[in-house]
């Protein structure tokens, strides 16, 4: 008696999931993507507000992103920094305002308009969408800086902390105070970065113990400066002290591995 042969099944692929490289005008996008820094929305005349958003999708990569007038009062309620969305019939276009340009290093902007819809992403881990974009090594940060408006965002443990320093600002008419930081990432690359005004009062005891506690140190959308390599926060920066992620943990266990592997003096 002959066998009777199974056919085989033929493999179907699922279909790619878009990501922010994919993005670029014409069409409308959905994609999975998390919330990485959500700023206050703007009102600059009557009836016109706008609010900025960081996305971040799975390959680390981020993109800045823009809800404007009757959308932010729809949308803005539904967004969380941190959380995970898909999102449905996102628009894009070339990046044009100088925040856009500063929020992140992409040719183009998300645009949330009356047609897009978003669905909150529940116990969406680090893995498939991770909390922190992709760091750049901290001697890359010049090359990239150079010529370019593009904030950077850095890892790494702190070593050192100054005392309070004030600037003069003569547009404001004040003098605003300022903090430095020392830090080296995973390759023994050191920084400094200069902590200002409101993001310094508002992590004073954290900034000042983050030395002696060899704190791993994430800051976010700084404004490299080449005339002394060092690092400064803008109004959009954030600045968080051993966070609870995958990257921070990898980056302790490295360094501590390589401390104690050096002979005692």
């Amino acid at each position: 008696m002959s066998r009777l042969r199974v056919p085989k099944r033929k493999r179907v692929e699922a279909p790619r999931i878009a990501t922010l490289e994919d993005v670029h005008p014409s069409t409308l996008w959905g994609m999975c993507v998390r919330v990485f820094h959500k700023f206050h929305v703007e009102v600059f005349a009557p009836g016109r507000k706008r609010l900025y958003i960081v996305l971040l999708d799975q390959k680390g990569k981020k993109m800045a992103a823009i809800i404007e007038d009757n959308q932010v009062d729809r949308l803005e309620p539904l967004l969380v920094e941190g959380k995970a969305y898909y999102v449905w019939h996102m628009s894009a276009e070339p990046a044009q305002r100088n925040a856009e340009f500063m929020l992140a290093d992409s040719p183009f902007v998300c645009r949330f308009t009356s047609v897009t819809e978003l669905s909150d992403m529940t116990n969406v881990n680090e893995k498939c969408i991770p909390f922190f974009p992709l760091f750049m090594p901290i001697d890359k940060f010049w090359e990239h800086a150079f010529g370019s408006d593009t904030c950077v965002d850095v890892i790494g443990m702190a070593l050192f902390v100054s005392g309070i320093g004030f600037e003069e600002d003569s547009f404001y008419n004040r003098s605003i105070p300022t903090i430095n930081i020392v830090l080296m990432d995973g390759s023994y690359n050191i920084i400094t970065l200069v902590v200002w005004d409101r993001l310094l009062t508002a992590n004073i005891c954290a900034l000042m113990k983050s030395a002696d506690e060899r704190a791993i140190v994430v800051a976010t959308i700084l404004r490299p400066k080449s005339d002394d390599r060092s690092l400064h926060t803008t109004d959009f920066s954030r600045i968080y002290f051993n966070p609870d992620s995958a990257v921070v943990r990898e980056l302790r266990q490295r360094i501590n591995n390589e401390l104690s592997g050096l002979p005692s003096a």
